[in-house]
């Protein structure tokens, strides 16, 4: 089949380039190498033809119970004709794109934006600052990984086993006060849509063990004082 048998489709790429961006809906992530799978609303109707396109190109279409399938989506794509689902296997980047169906010859208002990328890999926390210590004022750390094809990436850090404090876009860390001066270990986390990895803890080469937090600053007070408490009141049962 080497056209399309009515008008259905230039109704298709033309409404397709006009409305899609107007439309905003969110993204659709996918894993590169999984399935991606588009599954259309119910129809209220036997479903008699199908066309999907891909940012206005041809995908597969289904009419008159001849199935055509085009370009680098031959091979590894199928189509329910039940109910309009498309399945395209080991999708690659430039399968990313907008995606439109059109059923029994009615262009359907949904946009499918679909983006396809990889899971992240397992960071690791890296100095950044050339000299960094105790005595240091300001360390500079990363949340360093292979991010390639892995966008849109958030970064989120834990200092020793602590919660995760909030997500941010910047790989970097910045240790600038005494608070951080007390914390051992530092370990990063790093997402995206689809997957997520933390680093292994770094000890912190800002580490002071001289400086004490609140906690164990009450611990080192109050444990001479319970010792103390401790012998007087068994002196008292001796008694």
């Amino acid at each position: 089949m080497d056209g399309h048998s009515s008008s259905g489709p230039v109704t298709v790429l033309l409404l397709a380039a006009l409305t899609s961006s107007a439309l905003g809906q969110d993204p659709l992530y996918f894993e590169e190498g999984k399935p991606l799978v588009l599954t259309p609303p119910k129809h209220g109707t036997v479903i008699t033809s199908v066309v999907w396109t891909h940012n206005t190109d041809l995908v597969v279409e289904w009419v008159n119970n001849v199935l055509e399938l085009y370009r680098s989506f031959k091979g590894r794509t199928e189509l329910d004709q039940s109910t309009a689902q498309l399945t395209v296997n080991n999708p690659k980047q430039n399968d990313g794109g907008e995606y439109r169906v059109e059923i029994n010859n009615e262009l359907q208002s949904q946009v499918y934006t679909v983006k396809v990328i990889k899971k992240v890999t397992k960071p690791s926390v890296k100095v950044r600052t050339l000299t960094c210590g105790p005595t240091s004022s300001k360390c500079n750390f990363s949340c360093w990984g292979d991010t390639a094809g892995t966008q849109p990436l958030t970064y989120s850090w834990r200092k020793d086993s602590g919660e995760w404090e909030p997500e941010q876009q910047s790989m970097d860390l910045i240790f600038n006060d005494t608070k951080t001066k007390r914390v051992k270990e530092i370990s990063c986390r790093m997402k995206n849509p689809i997957s997520e990895e933390e680093s292994d803890p770094l000890p912190n080469p800002m580490y002071n063990k001289g400086l004490f937090s609140q906690g164990e600053l009450a611990a080192v007070i109050c444990s001479p004082i319970i010792v103390v408490l401790s012998a007087g009141l068994g002196l008292l049962i001796d008694t």
